[in-house]
């Protein structure tokens, strides 16, 4: 092989993958004398390109917001940082009376008491009590004499005094079991209506990416990712959210970048129970040409400064091999688009043997 034919394969195999490369397509062209060694070959091959692009990102607990006191007085009870504390548990207490997650997406915005106007935080509250199972009545809209009876079965339980009503400040809302990520308060502490106690964070977790302008088209709401940790597991995870671009300060003091922040989440979240914050790769796969036929990179034989081609095994042993040219088009994974003249899904062609 000339030199030339040398370097040409050599600047081919380093070609940065999704990169087109198109060549004329010629006669096929037998090889001079017949092989003196057995050949390693592999079959052409049918199917998608697939390019995949590594990112590094953020591994963490979805973020959530501040629980601040309801009631004035003294904090007597703290969750520990970490605790998951879902609907009908305490969150925290003031004046050894308990302040409790109720399921729900409305805020309480008023005091629950007999003869108050019907409303969708009545119906709510008493969907909470159905869910924690202190009454069997279907939720309306009015505070009744039953509402009533099952809120003092839930304050018994609780160990409060039986009002039968809820003053607004002794419950909070929501519609997801909250995790404890810090304490801004301590055991203790006199607080006032609104003062933060500590902050939350959703109970899965998910992961931050920052995609360059150039790699913007993979930001695609929906679109399947893998996920590696730290320890080399593999998980599936889906782009849940694309920001517009913002410019991001850069580490070592040089200029600026400007990136698409991209939200992913994952298909199995305990699959990444081992890891509370961690630094992953986030691998996006984009296609590059379907139902095309492909080989190794290492098949490709140079023709000349401008034409490549694949070696094809002669019929029977001895006989010399055949150079088939062909057009080249996709690279991705180590392996390459090939199309041309006599070029099928499983045709034997010759590989370097290692």
């Amino acid at each position: 092989m000339r030199w030339w034919a040398v370097v040409a394969v050599g600047l081919l195999v380093a070609a940065i993958a999704g990169t087109a490369v198109w060549v004329d397509r010629g006669a096929p062209q037998a090889t001079a004398g017949a092989p003196s060694t057995p050949l390693t070959t592999v079959s052409v091959t049918v199917g998608t390109m697939v390019a995949e692009t590594s990112v590094r990102g953020t591994l963490h607990f979805a973020a959530g917001a501040p629980v601040t006191a309801g009631p004035a007085g003294v904090v007597t009870m703290l969750p520990a940082v970490g605790t998951t504390i879902s609907p009908g548990d305490p969150l925290y207490a003031v004046n050894a009376r308990p302040v409790v997650l109720l399921p729900g997406a409305l805020p309480a915005w008023r005091d629950f008491s007999a003869g108050m106007a019907d409303g969708d935080d009545v119906r709510q509250l008493e969907q909470a009590l159905a869910t924690l199972g202190y009454t069997t009545d279907a939720p309306d809209r009015r505070f009744t004499a039953r509402t009533a009876a099952a809120v003092e079965r839930w304050q018994k339980a609780l160990g409060v005094e039986q009002t039968g009503a809820v003053a607004r400040a002794a419950v909070l809302f929501a519609d997801q079991p909250l995790r404890v990520a810090a304490l801004s308060s301590r055991l203790g502490a006199e607080v006032a209506p609104g003062t933060e106690l500590y902050t939350t964070s959703g109970t899965d977790k998910v992961v931050d990416v920052d995609l360059g302008l150039d790699d913007q088209q993979l930001a695609v709401d929906g679109a399947a990712v893998t996920v590696v940790l730290p320890d080399g597991t593999e998980l599936a995870g889906t782009v849940t959210g694309v920001g517009a671009a913002v410019e991001r300060p850069a580490a070592d003091g040089s200029a600026p970048t400007i990136v698409v922040p991209v939200s992913v989440g994952l298909a199995d979240p305990a699959g990444a129970a081992a890891f509370a914050q961690a630094d992953v790769t986030v691998r996006f796969a984009s296609t590059l040409a379907d139902d095309v036929l492909t080989v190794p990179v290492e098949a490709l034989v140079a023709i000349d400064e401008s034409t490549f081609g694949i070696e094809v095994p002669g019929r029977r042993a001895g006989d010399p091999t055949t150079v088939l040219p062909v057009t080249v088009g996709a690279f991705a994974s180590g392996r390459v688009e090939v199309s041309g003249e006599g070029v099928r899904a499983g045709l034997d062609v010759v590989v370097p043997t290692r």
